[in-house]
């Protein structure tokens, strides 16, 4: 199984690759680990492949004359080139780049994920943000997966630096979006697609269970790895 792991930048997608890498690996499974980051300094797992050989942002900035998101839309053209790997693997774990805007709406982006066998998608929220912001993150993790065209769950990470009431208010929302409703009061032309984006969320949102788990403790992990293979049933039910 491809499993891409995608998310905002900080929000985790390193370790949780390490970490559900390590958990699938006591599991008893096989694991790839491959690394389509050309700017990351370090990586908290060994990597079977790692664009990192081929080039570097670092490279391109110093060899093209490139700042620095010169040089990664730049990487973006050339990872679109690159032939990667096909590792028969009970699970290939995908990192990538670390600015997702770059990887999910370059033209490139669709290009990559389509080379891959029939794909998975791990989109990760940071549940640090707070219950506020969750709404608009999520619309982004719709976006990623419209524009990605692949199956996709939605998991919140860093479980273990939420309160016991600041996960409570997550599961909440988590059940129940429209307890948000009515919070926010948008002017002008935000409060005319406020209204639609709130309904699409109160009938989206409840329809998939979104875990939440802790890359630096592991916990949740088995949920995890449960909806992956959910998603990829034909008669799988993600609730």
């Amino acid at each position: 199984m491809d499993v891409v792991v995608l998310g905002p930048a900080g929000s985790g997608k390193s370790l949780l690759t390490a970490s559900f890498g390590k958990y699938l690996q006591g599991e008893g499974y096989t694991v790839r680990f491959l690394n389509l980051d050309s700017g990351c300094a370090v990586l908290p797992y060994e990597c079977d492949f790692d664009v990192r050989s081929i080039f570097t942002v670092e490279e391109i900035m110093r060899r093209e004359g490139l700042g620095p998101n010169g040089a990664m839309l730049r990487a973006m053209e050339k990872l679109c080139g690159v032939d990667i790997p096909i590792f028969n693997a009970d699970f290939n774990l995908i990192d990538t780049p670390g600015q997702l805007e770059i990887f999910a709406f370059h033209k490139s982006g669709p290009k990559i994920v389509n080379k891959l066998q029939n794909p998975v998608g791990i989109f990760i929220i940071d549940g640090t943000i707070g219950v506020g912001d969750l709404p608009a993150v999520y619309l982004y993790a719709l976006a990623v997966r419209y524009r990605l065209g692949i199956n996709m769950i939605t998991v919140v990470n860093k479980a273990d630096k939420l309160s016991k009431t600041q996960a409570e208010k997550l599961r909440e929302y988590l059940l129940k979006p429209s307890g948000l409703v009515g919070r926010q009061k948008p002017k002008g032309v935000l409060h005319d697609i406020y209204g639609p984006l709130s309904e699409l969320l109160q009938r989206v949102v409840p329809a998939q269970r979104i875990p939440l788990v802790s890359a630096k403790t592991g916990k949740g992990l088995d949920e995890v790895l449960n909806m992956l293979y959910e998603i990829k049933c034909v008669c799988g039910d993600l609730t």
